[in-house]
């Protein structure tokens, strides 16, 4: 079913239109819903169907609105000078699902700058009747009340007409509005978070961490080095920092490796009982061999875990211009080889609102020289082999760490995203992160992905990778409340957004395993689920019945 919805649903988003244009001339097409930029009515599909961010843009003249999930629409009609409102109207899907009823969208006339959604047939009718241009069914309503969805209505005031929800009743009644009844029901909130994943948890991951634990501890073949020793209360945990409470270092599936199909099958349990929609793994090539390297054997496994199709991932390539990483452009090719027959081939690669699979660049610094030139050459490749390959419009997103965001179009991407705010990390203040957090995503233009940092705290490093204790980063201030607190500036973030709606509602949390730096929201075995718990109530998640510590 999963299968069958994604197919579905690329179909249906692939289509679109510029706002205002005649959509359907012949009448049977237009009753049967057969319109491009608006969803076509193609039966029954699974209850899961993925709610869309429905977005309301405003005519030029400041009367006519319109309401779309479609995002290349929304794109296109601000291009042609129409203005989006900040927010979202709500989140629903374009496709018919179990419970689902259609909205239909139409206009006074073709010509028309103003739009009409009604989930009646017979009001459509009697209006075609009339002589109205009905342009299709624009989304699927639940027809029934359920978990963190509310009521829609139509409003007007005469002139035109708006949609709104419930909760908006007496804010539009006193700009002049009167109730023209109810619509159906959508979701308030619909987040799609998920968490960056760190897959060095095994023999072939952290060579340096291994080879450093049998020289400072006496164990070999050890990948955990440092996190399980501060566990333990090894003296260089206590003689530095006496008072801290380091019980929380220890997964609460034990500590585990990553390369094992059972580790990743556990991992996806937990993260989608909570209601995470995906992973962003590192990725990483070696460009002496000509291969992939590093973090492999942890997306292998994923791969290869029985439960993979519940959950979405995403690559995130680092191509960083230090330690061996940076990328000589004759490689290019080789690298969008791997990523596109192997990663974004798969059917659960992670996809835009739009219904473009998504490859992240975490860090583009190392693409040939750097520059925006060699970077957007790099990018090409890719598009050019996946649209060879698998027919697809990739949507490729660059890391705001290390890159200008306001270069991302100079250097061929579509869209910025962050996983942590590095300047933040250097000020040793979760405090400081949390008053910087909205001014960072404000320094990306347009399309972004934003993101949230857990914590940072690499003291287990502490003296297997890092010997200066004083050179040790971390932040004293940090509490699970301020991490409740920047979950909230995210959420308050995305409410007032008027940014194009491809990510808008994609959220990178800042990680799910990265034990050695601090930021693990993973179930560990004194807090169990905190971190997911937190995400799962400020950002409204409903997937999923609730964490699950141990699977």
């Amino acid at each position: 079913m999963r299968l069958l919805r994604r197919r579905q649903r690329r179909g249906v988003l692939s289509r679109g239109i510029a706002a205002g244009s005649v959509l359907a001339s012949a009448a049977a097409m237009a009753l049967a819903g057969v319109a491009p930029g608006v969803a076509s009515p193609t039966g029954e599909q699974s209850e899961s169907a993925e709610p869309l961010p429905l977005v309301e843009l405003v005519s030029a003249s400041g009367q006519g609105r319109l309401y779309t999930a479609d995002a290349a629409e929304a794109r296109r009609a601000a291009a042609n000078g129409m203005t989006r409102s900040p927010g979202q109207i709500g989140f629903l899907p374009r496709e018919p699902f179990t419970g689902s009823k259609p909205m239909y969208r139409l206009k006074p006339s073709a010509g028309a700058s103003k739009w009409l959604f009604t989930a009646s047939s017979t009001e459509r009718d009697r209006l075609v009747s009339q002589g109205w241009a009905y342009e299709g069914v624009a989304a699927y309503l639940y027809s029934q009340p359920g978990e963190g969805l509310v009521e829609m209505r139509r409003f007007t005031n005469g002139k035109e007409w708006r949609l709104a929800l419930e909760s908006r009743t007496d804010e539009l009644k006193n700009a002049g509005y009167t109730v023209d009844g109810p619509v159906g029901y959508v979701h308030e909130n619909w987040v799609r978070a998920g968490a960056v994943y760190f897959g060095m948890f095994n023999i072939d991951g952290h060579q340096r961490i291994i080879e450093r634990t049998e020289e400072v501890y006496g164990r070999e073949g050890d990948w955990w080095g440092g996190v399980r020793d501060f566990y333990d209360g090894h003296r260089h945990a206590g003689d530095n920092w006496p008072d801290e409470d380091f019980s929380h270092l220890k997964p609460s599936i034990g500590y585990y490796d990553d390369s094992d199909p059972e580790t990743l099958e556990m991992h996806i349990d937990q993260a989608t009982s909570a209601g995470l929609s995906f992973f962003n793994f590192y990725w990483y090539w070696d460009t002496e061999n000509q291969q992939e390297r590093v973090t492999d054997a942890a997306l292998d496994a994923f791969l290869a875990a029985e439960n993979k199709d519940t959950i979405d991932f995403t690559i995130g390539f680092c191509a960083h211009p230090f330690g061996g990483a940076s990328i000589p452009v004759e490689q290019y090719g080789a690298i969008a080889d791997v990523l596109v027959d192997k990663y974004l081939s798969q059917e659960n690669t992670l996809r835009t609102n739009d219904g473009r699979k998504i490859l992240n660049i975490c860090d583009a610094r190392g693409l040939g020289d750097g520059t925006n030139a060699q970077v957007a050459r790099f990018v090409s490749t890719v598009r050019a082999t996946a649209e060879q390959r698998l027919g697809e419009d990739i949507y490729v997103m660059i890391n705001q760490g290390g890159f200008d965001p306001k270069q991302v179009s100079a250097a061929g991407g579509d869209a910025s995203y962050c996983t942590t705010d590095g300047a933040a990390v250097e000020t040793r203040s979760y405090r400081s992160y949390l008053e910087g957090q909205r001014a960072y995503y404000g320094n990306a233009p347009g399309a972004y992905g934003r993101c949230v940092l857990s914590n940072f705290d690499e003291r287990p490093r502490y003296p297997i990778e890092t010997p200066d204790v004083e050179a040790i980063r971390w932040m004293p201030d940090h509490s699970l409340d301020r991490f409740r607190q920047a979950v909230r500036n995210a959420r308050a973030d995305m409410d007032a957004s008027t940014r194009p709606p491809e990510v808008d509602n994609l959220l990178y949390v800042y990680a799910w395993n990265e034990w050695h730096e601090g930021g693990a929201i993973e179930p560990n075995e004194r807090d169990g689920c905190a971190y997911l718990d937190i995400l799962r109530d400020e950002l409204s998640l409903t997937r999923g019945s609730g964490c699950t510590a141990v699977p």
